[in-house]
């Protein structure tokens, strides 16, 4: 038998594929020269091709005991290792085969992603520009180089190197995909999908792909196209769990609420250990009214990942909601530990010790407001109980506040919220610190902790309130003064449909002659008040020297000048209930946590009466009802 010339036709057949005939071929070249070290790598590679890894690495040593001065022997043997994740063993067999044949690029590239796979970033970068010097034509060089450069953080860098590939072939859809993912990243989300359509041009099977592009539409808002992406993406791959997780989302952000549990539900199906589907799974049915068994999707989240913050927290707005406030308030810490939560806007980095709920007689303690305003207002509502630990208190809180809250607690030292934080803060002197959010598991361990007896607790300013209402009785005469607020502003859209009520159902309210109406709806509404006014015949009074949204203090005087409050719940009800004003809280059936569920009451505010919608959606039935109860009331002798 001509050796070299079977060797020859063996690698021919392996080449095109034909691995069975190959080996047939490599085993009788064996057979007769057994130290054949070609035959010994060749057969050795199939095997790894195959998956067949320890008979690779038996094969690819011998040859390399044969010969050991082929590099090629110790590339292959580095993918072997490199496949079966012994990444030490890998990047050995690289630097040998360098040492042997330093002008490889291949052998360069190898060891990029083998360091790259163990996190060595700054070395793996290092062996792939080494590679492009010996080889500057290679797209595939240049793609794992931007994968490392995305990794690290590096995103311009990265682009610039995927374009790099592209330069080179424009042809390869992963290419165009990993682009995307980083001008997806950096919010360039109109390039992303520009980019994911040229990818699916070049392969339009390509799964991965159209689903990148649905999580880029999901983030434009354009659900209806992310789901037909992730849909695409399950066509191709009917075991993509997180197209099913993502199409979940989307679905339950347009209400399918039903249809994003079987996505939900699908996902866990094909990955039983996949702890967002199920949070996400619980937020579904959280949004559903089904509790308790959000409860146990959380659970479910939290005993396959303990640590996962999200579900921790979200665990713990159940819990509160349902009025437990031990095992909720606990819960509840997560949320430090959570990442783009819309409502933790303010996380800071104080040098103190945390308040764990010890002696504070004699300590100085800063307590700093973490969230939006609204929050800020009803957990001040602490700060009373806080003081009769005989402390010394320190708040950091927006500086729109500042004025009221040191009014109403003159004892307490307010610092305007500055980013860095005011010095005097980093103080080591002052004993600990604490989030406000966090007091409530040490100062609201149930109901009965709550202070109920305390009609309020902040103090408007009484030359304000006077001349208000003064003001105001000059307009109104003798006529019921309330306030109007129907909104909140700055949340996403599907929580603005179920805590939000149109101006236009509020006819049953502002029909009311024996009620003169100010506005206390904060931001840009006079156009929608007059187009109200205008289809209506009913209008309400806009105070033109009072801003809501800047001047708190002057809120809080026009809040303290009326008899009554009726809205939606956002901050204008947080500022009434602080006031100790009557307020009239219109609730969805879906309300948020601090207003629990069913009560008409709640132990934040003595003052305030809760109104629920009987079902989601149904602003008009509740708002009939409000109105009806307030011309009860007046017809009764309202004052």
């Amino acid at each position: 038998m001509d050796v070299d010339r079977k060797l020859q036709e063996a690698i021919v057949f392996h080449q095109s594929g034909q691995l069975q005939r190959a080996e047939q071929i490599y085993q009788q070249v064996l057979k007769i020269s057994p130290r054949n070290a070609d035959a010994l790598n060749l057969l050795g590679f199939l095997a790894y091709q195959v998956g067949r890894y320890e008979v690779a690495v038996t094969l690819i040593t011998k040859a390399i005991e044969v010969d050991s001065h082929q590099h090629i022997f110790y590339i292959n043997l580095g993918l072997v290792w490199q496949d079966q994740g012994e990444l030490d063993k890998s990047i050995e067999a690289y630097h040998r085969a360098i040492e042997i044949n330093p002008n490889d690029s291949d052998v360069y590239n190898n060891l990029g992603n083998a360091l790259q796979t163990r996190g060595e970033l700054d070395k793996s970068i290092e062996a792939y520009h080494k590679a492009i010097e010996i080889n500057s034509k290679d797209a595939r060089i240049y793609y794992n180089l931007g994968a490392a450069q995305k990794k690290q953080g590096e995103f311009d860098n990265a682009i610039q190197t995927y374009q790099r590939a592209i330069e080179i072939n424009s042809e390869d859809a992963e290419i165009y995909n990993s682009l995307g993912t980083i001008l997806q990243k950096q919010k360039k989300l109109d390039q992303a999908i520009k980019v994911y359509h040229r990818a699916l041009e070049i392969n339009s099977n390509y799964g991965e792909a159209f689903y990148n592009l649905g999580l880029a539409l999901q983030e434009q808002g354009e659900l209806d196209q992310a789901i037909q992406s992730y849909s695409r993406a399950l066509e191709i791959n009917p075991d993509y769990s997180e197209a099913y997780n993502n199409l979940g989302i989307s679905l339950k952000e347009q209400g399918e609420l039903d249809q994003a549990i079987q996505s939900y539900s699908r996902a866990l199906e094909i990955n039983p250990d996949y702890s967002e589907a199920y949070n996400n799974l619980g937020n579904t049915l959280k949004e559903q009214g089904k509790l308790e068994d959000a409860v146990l999707a959380y659970q479910s989240a939290l005993r396959i990942n303990p640590d996962y913050s999200e579900a921790h927290n979200n665990l713990g707005l159940v819990l509160l909601l349902q009025g437990d406030f031990s095992s909720g308030w606990r819960e509840y810490e997560w949320r430090l530990k959570c990442k783009g939560l819309g409502f933790f806007l303010n996380k800071r980095d104080f040098p103190q010790e945390f308040w764990n709920g010890s002696d504070l007689n004699g300590k100085t303690i800063l307590v700093w407001a973490e969230q939006g305003i609204g929050d800020e207002i009803m957990l001040a509502s602490m700060l009373p109980t806080l003081l009769k630990m005989n402390s010394s208190i320190i708040v950091e809180c927006d500086k729109r506040l500042v004025p009221l809250l040191h009014r109403s607690f003159p004892s307490i030292q307010f610092v305007p919220r500055e980013d860095p934080a005011n010095p005097k803060l980093l103080d080591l002197a002052i004993d600990y610190q604490i989030p406000m959010g966090s007091l409530g598991q040490w100062l609201r361990v149930d109901e009965d902790a709550f202070l109920l007896a305390q009609g309020s607790y902040l103090q408007a300013c009484p030359n304000q309130v006077r001349c208000l209402q003064e003001k105001y009785r000059d307009l109104a005469g003798n006529k019921l003064l309330v306030g109007i607020s129907w909104k909140s502003t700055g949340i996403d859209k599907r929580r603005a449909q179920t805590k939000n009520a149109p101006l236009t159902h509020w006819s049953p309210i502002l029909s009311q002659e024996d009620c003169y109406f100010v506005n206390l709806q904060y931001g840009d509404i006079r156009e929608e008040i007059e187009a109200y006014a205008a289809m209506t015949g009913y209008s309400m009074y806009i105070d033109e020297q009072i801003d809501p949204l800047s001047d708190l203090d002057g809120f809080a005087a026009q809040v303290s000048s009326l008899d009554l409050i009726v809205s939606t719940s956002n901050t204008t009800v947080h500022m009434s209930g602080g006031l100790g004003k009557k307020v009239w809280v219109l609730l969805s059936s879906r309300p948020d946590w601090r207003w629990m569920l069913e009560k008409e009451s709640t132990p934040w505010y003595q003052t305030v009466r809760l109104f629920r919608q009987e079902k989601l959606g149904d602003w008009d039935g509740l708002i009939q009802r409000v109105g009806s109860d307030l011309e009860r009331d007046m017809i009764g002798g309202w004052r």
